[in-house]
């Protein structure tokens, strides 16, 4: 994974490595920021391929992409349950179904240490299931619950809450925070005029 590549795209508020991954995926889909990036299966492998989560030479093909999309909002949910605390049944039975089919790759280190394999993916598979080892290694050591969804409806991009209570809303205070706060102004103002 290439992490200062995804650092500099993310900018504002990146999650800490490995979840930095999870992070990245989640926000390559459209907004209105943003483009999406995972168009068809060539714009996807050369996106992945681009930050090293994904070897250059992985052949993508439409399902493998199309279920890649279906984790990627599975995952968006499983991540916005960590602000609203209001959880999507039907996408964690979704996610559960896509882990069982795809065990996480382990990988050994020098000093006896285990964790996720994060080489680059060699297939959409592989792909999926070192997301899926990202997510279970951050509930473990507790930095799953910081990484939270923009509040505002026109963003919805996954940003690192770093706050010491965890009580940040918006990707940016700055633009989506501002954006919201200005639109509840105007309409409180419309309403009493």
């Amino acid at each position: 994974m290439d992490t200062e590549a995804l650092i500099e795209w993310i900018d504002d508020k990146p999650a800490p490595f490995p979840l930095l991954a999870v992070q990245a995926v989640v926000n390559s889909y459209e907004s209105e920021d943003e483009e999406e990036k995972l168009t068809d299966p060539d714009a996807a492998r050369d996106w992945l391929a681009g930050y090293g989560l994904a070897s250059p030479a992985m052949s993508i093909s439409d399902a493998e992409l199309d279920e890649l999309l279906a984790v990627r909002e599975n995952l968006r949910a499983l991540i916005d349950a960590n602000a609203t605390g209001e959880r999507e049944e039907a996408a964690d039975a979704e996610l559960a179904a896509v882990a069982a089919r795809h065990p996480v790759p382990v990988a050994v280190g020098p000093a006896g240490d285990v964790g996720v394999d994060l080489e680059p993916a060699e297939t959409v598979d592989r792909l999926i299931a070192q997301l899926i080892g990202v997510v279970m290694a951050a509930q473990i050591d507790g930095s799953w619950q910081r990484l939270k969804i923009c509040a505002a409806d026109t963003c919805r991009w996954a940003f690192y809450d770093s706050s010491k209570n965890r009580g940040g809303h918006w990707c940016s205070m700055e633009v989506c925070g501002n954006r919201v706060k200005n639109r509840a102004y105007r309409a409180r103002h419309a309403a009493t005029s």
